[in-house]
């Protein structure tokens, strides 16, 4: 009872956030506090309509309260409508609603496996089905629309940062007294306990539905907190330095090898690479990702020699490593019978023995978007989170693209390179991916972005790519862009 009075009472939070705040500010905390704090259990499941959750009460409630809005406070420097410009993410997005509707309309069959019998998707299904789609990617929309600035990204990497300080106090916890925290405050404990006990001391997970979430998430923390540093001098250039440390040790003792392995390519990347290479090798890392599928079916992905690789560090890890990616191939097999829109939900795209048991181990997100909606949920979900790295790449000169952008991009990156082995497609994902096609959307600037080790520089920055024939409401010719110990919290 008490998740589900936390989860609807998060509305009222949002209010008091957007009343205190700016509408950016709000935006980004809301759904970063939102997916840190609330339950992952709880909500309502609603006829017709889709479960409404921690993940979808967050944004339900910043759309209502944008909307209530009226016009005088309205933000004035947020982008013009709430559909995105860029046309391939146009279509990328209605693909993504197109293809929920369509998954259910091919998917009217019954489905017998020895004694289980599956139901057929109805046609009733496909409203809940596309309302699904569209909640899930309207973080992506709302940081597309007010987080889509320079300034903005700097305000999105301290706000995840901030955030990752905080929680990583409850993970200290946890550390020393076992995972407890959610079955203290919300009075159950959300997945295996024998998967948090690790190397002799515990997994903590706080809220979350993993401790895998939590480890993934101090990846991105230790990223932003490493680009900040980057960004400031004097002493906020030393409390960065001791944050990135101390949410490093954190990610240490979180005990996920795989984040921590993202986190040891990445932050380097940081400190040693322009922003153009930094955008190359966040380019590169999510075509890796994208074209992951289509190099396992054809047998060309380098899992054997991961594998053993692994294997050299760790055996345990490797064995488990090869139950996934038997498991995965098992999986794209039978995606293979319906490879467009897949076999929709209730356990339709699962593995079944010959008595109708469930065998599936399903851990990575990529094989399970397959089974569930074919290669047109896969292809428009991953390219909506990696295509605006890869264009701004391409443009990193003409935009003059600055380091606040390239970070949030290996985030970003690193993010679904976790959706390889892991399945935790957060806000959090969609939320910061929203936030670079913001920037393509944006365009060119008139001078460079912050170099690092210069916050001081205030400098004023034009819109060049705006659309000729979109209305001018609420659009200024030029912004002066705030120093960030005036534009950003402290620490």
């Amino acid at each position: 009872m008490f998740p589900t009075i936390a989860i609807f009472s998060w509305p009222i939070v949002v209010t008091v956030l957007f009343q205190k705040y700016s509408q950016h500010l709000a935006v980004a905390v809301s759904i970063v506090a939102g997916y840190l704090l609330l339950p992952v259990e709880g909500g309502i499941d609603l006829p017709l309509l889709p479960t409404i959750n921690k993940n979808t009460v967050v944004v339900i409630a910043i759309v209502i309260v944008l909307l209530s809005l009226d016009k005088k406070r309205r933000s004035t420097d947020a982008l013009p409508g709430w559909l995105p410009q860029p046309m391939l993410l146009r279509i990328l997005f209605f693909g993504a609603i197109a293809g929920a509707f369509m998954t259910v309309m091919m998917n009217g069959d019954r489905v017998f496996y020895g004694n289980r019998m599956l139901p057929a998707l109805r046609p009733y299904d496909a409203f809940s089905f596309m309302m699904a789609a569209v909640l899930m990617l309207l973080p992506m929309l709302l940081a597309r629309k007010y987080l889509a600035r320079p300034e903005h990204h700097v305000l999105l990497l301290t706000v995840l940062c901030i955030a990752g300080l905080g929680y990583s106090l409850l993970a200290a916890y946890e550390l020393r007294m076992s995972p407890q925290l959610n079955r203290m405050v919300y009075g159950f404990f959300p997945h295996s306990w024998a998967q948090h006990v690790r190397g002799g001391g515990y997994r903590p997970l706080v809220f979350l539905a993993h401790g895998l979430q939590l480890s993934i998430f101090f990846t991105g923390t230790v990223i932003a907190a490493c680009t900040l540093m980057r960004l400031n001098v004097e002493k906020r250039r030393i409390l960065y330095m001791f944050a990135a440390i101390w949410l490093f040790v954190m990610l240490v003792l979180s005990k996920s090898f795989g984040a921590l392995a993202i986190a040891v390519v990445l932050v380097p990347l940081v400190f040693f690479l322009s922003v153009r290479w930094q955008l190359i090798a966040a380019a590169a890392l999510a075509i890796i990702v994208v074209s992951y599928p289509l190099s396992r079916g054809a047998g060309v992905a380098p899992v054997d020699g991961v594998q053993n690789f692994i294997a050299q560090i760790d055996a345990q890890r490797a064995a488990s490593l090869g139950v996934r990616l038997k498991h995965e191939e098992a999986l794209l097999e039978k995606a293979s019978v319906r490879p467009v829109f897949g076999w929709g939900g209730w356990g339709r795209s699962r593995i079944y023995d010959e008595n109708g048991r469930d065998v599936t181990i399903a851990d990575g997100y990529w094989a399970i978007a397959i089974g569930v909606g074919g290669w047109v949920k896969y292809l428009s979900e991953f390219l909506m989170m990696g295509g605006a790295i890869v264009l701004l790449a391409l443009r990193q000169r003409v935009y003059q693209v600055g380091i606040e952008t390239s970070a949030l991009a290996l985030i970003t990156a690193g993010w679904m390179v976790d959706l390889l082995p892991n399945s935790a497609l957060t806000p959090l994902l969609w939320l910061v991916a929203g936030a670079l096609w913001g920037r393509f959307e944006l365009g060119q600037v008139t001078d460079t972005a912050l170099e690092p080790d210069k916050p001081e520089q205030t400098r004023t920055l034009r819109y060049s790519r705006w659309p000729q024939n979109r209305p001018t409401r609420g659009r200024p010719a030029t912004y002066a862009r705030a120093r960030p110990s005036e534009s950003t919290p402290s620490l």
